[in-house]
Order: C-alpha cells, then sequence, then structure tokens
C-alpha cells in the first residue's frame, strides 16, 4: 500500500461558529488513548469549555474509566448512530464536568448490523453534525485496527490526536496511520493529523530516541506536552477517574495540564 505524506493542517477549514471534533486513534491498542481522552476532555471542561466525549470502542474503556457501568446506561452510541433524534437520551452528565456518550461491550457485535447498510461510514458524522452547537469540543476514542467504527470516528473528525508510545516500532505504527488517513480521505478531504503526543515516557535512550524522530519528521505537529509513563494513569481508570482527578499533583496529570493548553491554542473555543 502507498503511504501519502499528509499535508500539515490545524483544522482551519472549520467552521469557527461550532465545535472541533477531534479523534484519538492510532491502530495499536495499548498505547494511551483512551486515557489520552478522558484526560484531555476533563482538563478542557475544567477550563470553562464544553466537552464531549463518544466512547466508540466496543471495550468501553472510556465510559467504565469515567465511572459509567453498564446498569447506568439506557442508550449507547450504537443507538445514536442507528438513529441521531436519540442522541439527547444518550448524553450523560459526570461529576468531572464532561458529557458522555457511552459504549457497552455490546457494541461489539453491533459491527455486523452495519455490515449491509448504505452509508455506515458515515453515520457517525451524521449523529455528531446535530450536537456540535452545543459544545466546544467533541472527542471520539476509537477502537484499535481499522473496522467500521474507526472508519466512523476519522470521517466524522476535524482532526486527529495520535498518541504515539515511545516504542521501537512507533515510527511503524505511525507509517500505518499515514496510510489509513490516506484512504479515508477520500471521504474525508480535510482530515489531517492535527497533533501528536508522546506517551508513556520514560528516561531510556530508546524514548528519547523516538521522541527525537517524531519531532524531526513531523515537526510542530508533536505537541510540547509529553506523557510520563506513570503508575498514577494506570490506577485511575481503575478509580473510574481521569488521572487529573485522581492524582492531580502527580507527572501524569500535569502533563495532561500541558497538553489540554496546547490542544486550545491550537483549536480555539469560538
Amino acid at each position: 500500500m502507498q503511504i501519502t505524506q499528509i499535508t500539515v493542517s490545524y483544522g482551519e477549514t472549520r467552521n469557527q461558529t461550532m465545535c472541533t471534533i477531534i479523534a484519538t486513534a492510532m491502530q495499536k491498542g495499548g498505547v494511551g488513548k483512551t486515557t489520552t481522552a478522558l484526560a484531555l476532555g476533563s482538563e478542557l471542561a475544567r477550563s470553562g469549555a464544553r466537552v464531549l466525549l463518544c466512547d466508540l470502542d466496543p471495550q468501553a474503556s472510556l465510559t467504565e474509566g469515567i465511572g459509567i457501568t453498564p446498569d447506568m446506561i439506557d442508550t449507547t452510541i450504537y443507538e445514536v448512530m442507528i438513529d441521531p433524534t436519540v442522541a439527547d437520551l444518550a448524553i450523560m452528565r459526570t461529576e468531572y464536568g464532561v458529557d458522555l456518550i457511552p459504549a457497552t461491550l455490546a457494541l461489539a457485535g453491533a459491527e455486523l448490523s452495519f455490515a449491509g447498510r448504505f452509508g455506515r461510514e458515515l453515520l457517525l458524522r451524521s449523529a455528531l453534525t446535530p450536537l456540535r452547537r452545543q459544545y466546544d469540543y467533541i472527542l471520539i476514542d476509537s477502537p484499535p485496527g481499522l473496522g467500521i467504527f474507526t472508519v466512523n470516528a476519522l470521517i466524522a473528525a476535524d482532526a486527529l490526536l495520535i498518541p504515539l508510545q515511545a516504542h521501537v516500532f512507533a515510527m511503524d505504527q505511525m507509517s500505518q496511520m499515514e496510510s489509513t488517513i490516506a484512504m479515508v480521505r477520500q471521504m474525508n478531504p480535510t482530515l489531517a493529523i492535527g497533533g501528536i503526543v508522546i506517551t508513556m515516557v520514560g528516561r531510556t535512550n530508546i524514548n528519547g530516541a523516538i521522541e527525537a524522530a517524531a519531532r524531526e519528521r513531523y515537526g510542530d505537529r508533536v505537541f510540547r506536552a509529553t506523557i510520563p509513563h506513570n503508575v498514577k494513569i494506570i490506577e485511575a481508570p481503575a478509580a473510574g477517574q481521569p488521572i487529573t482527578v485522581y492524582a492531580p499533583d502527580s507527572s501524569g496529570a500535569r502533563a495532561y495540564h500541558a497538553l489540554a493548553e496546547e490542544v486550545m491554542e491550537r483549536w480555539p473555543r469560538s
């Protein structure tokens, strides 16, 4: 598959009277994607922004990570994609200032129901469009891999926020993402890498080398803030809290606070 170089774009074509839809995406799992969506969303909300989190991962890690259990859920993102008019019923208010459209494990079987549906790649965009004027930011947590849910997230998004693990195979993963973006741009021509955040950063030589390589290749698309390998970040989802609430003085929380400030610089609220 040919790799197409992505033109730098931070969403300059978006309607400034509407919100910015950001998909956190990476084809490899375990890179801090869900943690980033949750922590970033809570920090943006703490700054006064109106934020909606959208859990599009059948593992429902974002939903559980904010303390929402299946017995608390009446309507999920699946029902919203089928019928956008039920979006208001699906939106759940949380104690952390962010709203959530949840997922459950039942979403895993939903992909089959979309198989023969016309326009299935556009379902999420159609569902989120009426909500744009209610929020400053909508953050989509997409699943790893390139299934129908990830494609829906990329088509709905104004920009991608890619968590890049400081790992030896990280740049190979970015090449795969570039290939994916090139394919999806046939349906969402303005899609671009809005930002890359280096995650799970330690003090090893390989961590430094990966960060340096990413900054050399992608320039200012790489956020200045980096996310450390921090035990509190691992503990927070089990407590059903964003790291910025669970351990606000930790290095991980400080890092996500810095990331949120950069996101607001890059995509100011209208």
